[in-house]
């Protein structure tokens, strides 16, 4: 339905299109003027010239335009709407169906009609793998964070000795400076 609305909006705005484009400016000139005045307001068909017809074309392709939209857009949140419902009734029926098993008096888990889903030693080596990852990802966070630290200690320690550096060269700088003022009232004298 979509798709025959998409259709049918694509060729109403071809058709508006190519309506307007076959209208005639309003600048055409001195000539174009009277001319055109006089057949339009001193002619007796005044409805009937070709300007005319298109103009009225043009705005009952202009209602068709919209009203084709106004549909468009009502049809295309309907169809959202009811796609959404149905993949909430989808999810929905999917959990419900994960709830509806329970362990029997052997650790096992069974569905509704007593068929085992997961054995007891299976849940066990899942909860054994679980443990082990969770291990893992802790061991390897503690080294990532150890190593985070240890390159914030040395980034650290090279400001500080790329501070220390800048003052000496400053402090030399001054020395220099220093000892040249004293090079020229030497020679000043």
């Amino acid at each position: 339905m979509v798709t025959v609305l998409v259709i049918i909006h694509v060729i109403i705005a071809v058709v508006l299109t190519v309506i307007v484009l076959m209208q005639h400016g309003r600048q055409q000139g001195l000539s174009g003027a009277i001319a055109g005045g006089a057949e339009t307001f001193f002619g007796k068909n005044k409805g009937r010239t070709i300007d005319a017809m298109l103009r009225k074309f043009t705005a009952v392709f202009a209602i068709l335009f919209i009203l084709s939209s106004i549909v468009l857009t009502y049809v295309s949140i309907r169809q959202a709407n009811l796609d959404e419902a149905a993949s909430e009734e989808a999810a929905g029926d999917e959990t419900s169906q994960s709830m509806n098993v329970t362990m029997d008096e052997n650790g096992n888990l069974v569905d509704e009609s007593g068929n085992i889903v997961m054995s007891a030693e299976d849940m066990a080596a899942q909860q054994d793998a679980a443990t082990e990852e969770g291990a893992a990802d802790t061991a390897e966070g503690e080294a990532q964070d150890a190593a985070a630290g240890a390159a914030d200690a040395a980034e650290g320690a090279a400001d500080q000795a790329a501070d220390a550096a800048a003052e000496a060269a400053d402090q030399a700088a001054g020395a220099a400076d220093q000892a040249a003022d004293a090079a020229n009232q030497a020679a000043a004298e």
